[in-house]
């Protein structure tokens, strides 16, 4: 059985208002590059809020990072706030990223790493020979 090693791909965003655009540009082409199986949609959302909370609620360069395993892609936003996320009561202003990200993956998380914080999630792709 071969097995190979994962895709990766990342950018590092500027601290803007279009961030989270390019980020979700950068999402579709290189889903479409690694000729992903899957519906793009939901990883786009995916990153769309996890770009939205880093540049919200973190600090300095947010950096994304997709990360192909094969049945699974692994989403992570990185920023360097050490301060981890937490879900908030929903109103009508905030409270509702992490509440999507947590209905659209498998699993989702979030870690400290260097001076920041990772948050993370995965979603599922669909088994060779299907197509979403």
């Amino acid at each position: 059985m071969e097995t190979r090693a994962p895709a990766v791909a990342e950018l590092r965003l500027a601290e803007r208002d279009t961030s989270a655009a390019l980020a979700r540009q950068f999402t579709r082409s290189t889903l479409a590059a690694w000729r992903s199986r899957c519906s793009h949609d939901d990883f786009v959302l995916a990153v769309s809020e996890l770009v939205t909370n880093a540049l919200l609620h973190g600090h300095g360069t947010p950096v994304v990072r997709l990360i192909d395993g094969g049945d699974r892609i692994r989403v992570e936003v990185c920023d360097d706030s050490p301060l981890l996320p937490v879900s908030h009561r929903v109103t009508p202003t905030s409270g509702l990223g992490l509440r999507v990200v947590e209905q659209i993956s498998s699993a989702w998380g979030a870690s400290r790493r260097g001076r920041g914080k990772v948050v993370w999630c995965e979603l599922a792709t669909p088994p060779s020979g299907h197509s979403v």
